[in-house]
């Protein structure tokens, strides 16, 4: 049975490296996280279906075991297209060495656009999800980014009781 699930996962990666790296909806954030949520449905209705055809060989421990790997695989996966897709980090390097190829100083003020553009995608993004709204020239969490932001505080409080400082 675990077989069949790692074999899953081979084909999940495959089917990305193939063919749906090539689609416009799975080139972005959101179209590659649904990619992955699917995949975990998917695997969880199959893991819970397998417990109860064969409990004594595969039970809980074998759900455990097959939704674990996914999320360690998807949560690698998703690092991993993260930095692929020229993160900040990287569009500085390379254009260090693009100046540096032409002999010239780097065009930082061409990084500072790409940073901005960043920022501006990453607040409309957070608008169109309904945690932030602007308001009168201000940004403001919604009622449901307050409770976002609380469950997060508290995650943080109890994954680092020690750490009182706010970030």
């Amino acid at each position: 049975m675990l077989t069949i699930f790692a074999a899953y996962l081979a084909a999940h990666l495959a089917a990305y490296v193939v063919w749906g790296r090539r689609l416009a909806p799975l080139r972005g954030e959101k179209g590659i996280f649904l990619y992955h949520f699917g995949s975990s449905v998917i695997t969880g209705l199959a893991a819970v279906a397998a417990a109860f055809i064969n409990p004594a060989q595969f039970g809980l421990a074998g759900c455990v075991l097959v939704l674990s790997a996914h999320g360690i695989y998807s949560l690698s996966f998703l690092e991993l297209w993260s930095l692929a897709q020229g993160g900040y980090s990287l569009s500085i390097i390379a254009g260090i060495a693009q100046a540096e190829a032409a002999g010239s100083e780097p065009d930082f003020s061409g990084l500072a656009a790409i940073g901005l553009a960043k920022q501006t995608d990453r607040v409309a993004a957070l608008e169109r999800l309904g945690l932030v709204a602007r308001t009168e020239g201000r940004m403001s969490l919604t009622t449901r980014g307050s409770v976002i932001a609380s469950v997060l505080q508290a995650l943080h409080r109890w994954v680092e009781p020690g750490e009182t400082s706010q970030r």
